[in-house]
């Protein structure tokens, strides 16, 4: 029995130690409150479970010294090449020990296998939304320009506007024509997917997540009275970065909870864009900034005349549309809002 306890108690540490390594890197890199509630919760949860079969007495039993698997290294378990890379070798410690937990587990108490398993798939989700986190920081990074593309707005051909915003510095293309037809707006979105992916952009479709998912998109934008997000993550099956269009701190706190990729907060100025009856302004983007843990881009309005503004709030990421759009050099017109972000930050 007491070889059965020592096995057991290795693999109630190293499920424990690889949790904290998930955890620290959720609360202290991700800065994910619900995330980190996950976690810790099944931490405690773990507990609980060992707590039904003595756990503390297996240190009794301990023998690190004479461990046999001690000694025994390869050169990967040495070597790490990013954080993403220690996060996801500690998932898999996690539940490779809750495997074996569950399965040593049954020679003694079944009630505790069976809860060991239930935390198994527990783990299960926790790592396929920090998956999901991981996957959208990457995507996200670096990208400080976000055009929202309407033809009836543009002073040039609509695809000459975004050869040269791309060329520009642009690095997310949103999609937003309400009047297309469905076929119409799926060939556009197809003709934008080739231009995004030529130039390492991301390409996002606003409202409909069925011709983002057919025309391969990166992702899909819903507004408050849009689609629900649980409803978008359903068919979208977590194949689609999710953006939300927040105007409130309440509404950006409910995003984020709900584990949105990314968020939009206004609108900060007028725009002809969309009709506010109020306007969030640059007070909701400095009350923002040190709420939100993912990408936030402000968004309403701006141009080459007040981006200075939203940068002063901290906020580094934008949104426009008549900015580009109406430019009659689109590249030149994106590349100065950068430059005018990039120096007020």
């Amino acid at each position: 029995m007491d070889s059965l306890h020592r096995t057991l108690d290795a693999a109630a540490n190293r499920c424990r130690e690889g949790v904290r390594v998930v955890e620290d890197f959720v609360r202290f890199q991700l800065n994910q409150p619900q995330l980190s509630e996950q976690c810790k919760t099944f931490r405690h949860g773990l507990t609980s479970a060992l707590q039904l079969v003595g756990s503390d007495a297996w240190i009794a039993v301990r023998d690190s010294h004479h461990d046999v698997g001690r000694e025994i290294t390869t050169p990967q378990e040495k070597q790490r090449g990013s954080v993403e890379d220690v996060v996801r070798a500690n998932c898999k410690r996690v539940e490779e020990a809750l495997r074996s937990l569950e399965e040593f587990g049954k020679v003694i108490n079944t009630d505790f296998a069976t809860r060991i398993e239930q935390l198994r798939y527990e783990f299960y989700s926790i790592e396929q939304a920090l998956s999901a986190r991981l996957r959208s920081e990457r995507l996200l990074a670096g990208r400080h320009l976000y055009l929202l593309l309407e033809e009836a707005r543009c002073r040039l051909p609509w695809q000459q506007v975004a050869e040269e915003s791309l060329a520009g510095g642009v690095g997310i293309i949103q999609l937003r024509e309400k009047q297309f037809s469905d076929r119409e707006l799926l060939e556009r979105a197809r003709v934008l997917r080739r231009l995004t992916t030529a130039a390492n952009a991301l390409l996002i479709i606003n409202d409909r997540v069925d011709i983002a998912l057919l025309s391969g998109a990166d992702g899909v934008h819903i507004g408050q009275e849009d689609l629900a997000l649980n409803d978008v993550r359903r068919l979208s099956q977590s194949q689609l970065l999710i953006g939300v269009s927040t105007h409130s701190v309440e509404q950006l706190q409910e995003a984020i909870q709900q584990n949105v990729d990314y968020v939009g907060l206004g609108p900060v100025f007028p725009s002809e864009t969309k009709n506010f009856e109020t306007f969030a302004g640059l007070e909701y983007l400095r009350q923002s900034i040190n709420l939100t843990p993912i990408p936030a881009f402000a968004i309403g309005g701006i141009d080459l005349g007040n981006v200075g503004d939203v940068a002063s709030t901290c906020v580094n990421r934008i949104a426009v549309s008549g900015a580009i759009c109406q430019a009659t050099n689109p590249q030149a017109a994106a590349e100065a809002l950068l430059t005018q972000l990039r120096e007020t930050n």
